[in-house]
């Protein structure tokens, strides 16, 4: 059971992840109350070689200002975005014998299936060929990142921020990039990213008789809840829509470290380890604990936040008295706020401008190009953040936002922006992507477990079979 409540919370970070393009189901706005007062705020080297990826705690030396040779920085990306083209504009002018090229992928909006695999087998070859462009940046199309760190692909930036004195870690999030962290190392930037949580229906849960330590919340603690409401009401859930296959979509991401070991990847999805949680999750449906299809009766509901607006609205939203809570985790786990990152960027381990691909790689995290206002996530520098939830309580929410709504009272209160600001610098716990090509994979055989077509063992065995060729590609 241990297991299947850590596979559980996979599944809360899927119900298709909807809320950072803005697309929530009951998405509310309009009337607004709020006080006019402000509220107040709470209180390397210079060229870090191959072998620096291997050693994230070497001595940094400092780096060398930059020289006034012309250089041509190379970002690789599926599609250049506003933030990127003011990026670009902005860095050159203060650099004018710098030039940010992009080389983009497609100019479209929209991709077909076939467009997307074509993209991520090309940049999949470009950054392992190791010949590519000096900066990679990945925004809605997840590639396998982790492919690309255990092969040695990405500069160790964790080197770069510890050797650069002008780097001042009090004005960044350094919760988000201490949680994006991998193999002691960081890897990957984050530029921009959602908070996850739990919206829940207060009134509701009170008058069940069941009260929520979120700052203290197990899986365990959330079962026991799910088969209270089970017993007391059949059709009343924790959660709902949430099909099992979605449960297990995430469960490679989550369950890295235990399916897929060393950096050859030495896999282990035909043991009873995978079989056992397939088997768990489907009880958990069959003793309709959780619902695959969608119920208006449910207490709590999973959303992903990415602005001060948008948390507020969603708090008025969802439930008549909402309230917002972490989600749970494994009793071996420490607790924290969960985060997923929409906006990254890595510096390629070849490139031979190191020292100026990491200069424009602080310049997206500085508060001139994080205050670009079309962001579509909380931004990585804290003056950003604060200024954000200063102008919510100042001016109300962002009309755009709350014209996605119907109608509900949207409260603007010290006490709930206070709320979001703790999340803000409590989030710790990285969701490292949804639709990575392993969980494809996953979640495309489980499905024949579930509907009784195949057994757990035979369906563990193809899991083994396909992802093991994937790996070997």
């Amino acid at each position: 059971m241990k297991n299947m409540l850590i596979l559980m919370m996979s599944c809360i970070m899927l119900v298709y992840l909807s809320a950072c393009n803005g697309n929530a189901n009951n998405n509310t706005g309009g009337k607004l109350t709020q006080s006019g007062a402000q509220l107040p705020q709470k209180n390397a080297n210079d060229d870090p070689s191959a072998s620096a990826n291997k050693e994230a705690d070497a001595t940094p030396q400092g780096l060398k200002p930059l020289d006034d040779t012309p250089k041509t920085i190379v970002v690789s990306i599926l599609g250049i975005t506003p933030f990127y083209k003011l990026a670009k504009e902005k860095y050159e002018a203060l650099h004018p014998n710098t030039t940010i090229q992009f080389k983009e992928f497609t100019s479209g909006s929209m991709m077909s299936a076939s467009e997307v695999e074509r993209y991520i087998k090309s940049t999949t070859t470009e950054v392992l060929s190791g010949k590519g462009a000096d900066l990679f940046a990945f925004t809605t199309v997840e590639l396998p990142i982790d492919k690309y760190v255990s092969k040695g692909a990405f500069e160790n930036i964790d080197v770069w921020m510890q050797s650069d004195t002008g780097f001042d870690q009090k004005q960044y999030q350094m919760n988000i990039i201490t949680g994006s962290k991998m193999n002691d190392g960081l890897y990957i930037m984050p530029v921009e990213y959602c908070l996850e949580a739990l919206y829940g229906d207060a009134d509701g849960l009170k008058d069940a008789g069941i009260t929520i330590d979120d700052k203290d919340w197990t899986w365990s603690r959330f079962a026991e809840i799910s088969m209270q409401l089970a017993s007391k009401n059949g059709n009343s859930y924790t959660m709902n829509y949430l099909p099992p296959e979605a449960m297990i979509n995430n469960l490679v991401s989550d369950n890295y470290n235990q399916l897929i070991i060393g950096e050859r990847g030495k896999l282990t999805f035909d043991s009873t380890v995978f079989t056992k949680l397939l088997s768990e999750v489907k009880q958990v449906y069959d003793k309709k604990e959780l619902s695959g299809e969608a119920s208006k009766k449910s207490l709590l509901t999973y959303s992903l936040m990415n602005s001060p607006s948008d948390y507020l609205v969603r708090l008025a939203s969802y439930y008549k008295n909402g309230k917002v809570y972490q989600k749970p985790h494994a009793a071996d786990q420490q607790s924290g706020v969960s985060f997923l990152a929409t906006n990254q960027i890595a510096m390629n381990a070849n490139s031979e401008i190191k020292r100026d691909a990491w200069e424009f790689m602080k310049f997206l995290l500085s508060e001139e190009v994080q205050s670009y206002p079309h962001q579509a996530g909380f931004s990585m520098n804290k003056s950003v953040n604060e200024n954000a939830i200063q102008d919510v309580w100042k001016n109300g929410i962002d009309k755009d936002v709350g014209a996605k709504g119907g109608g509900s009272v949207v409260e603007v209160t010290e006490e709930k922006l206070d709320v979001l600001r703790d999340m803000l610098s409590e989030a710790s716990l990285r969701n490292i992507g949804y639709e990575t090509t392993i969980q494809k994979m996953v979640s495309e055989e489980v499905k024949a477990f579930f509907t009784g077509q195949k057994s757990a063992d035979a369906v563990a065995q193809l899991v083994q079979n396909r992802v093991t060729t994937y790996l070997n590609e």
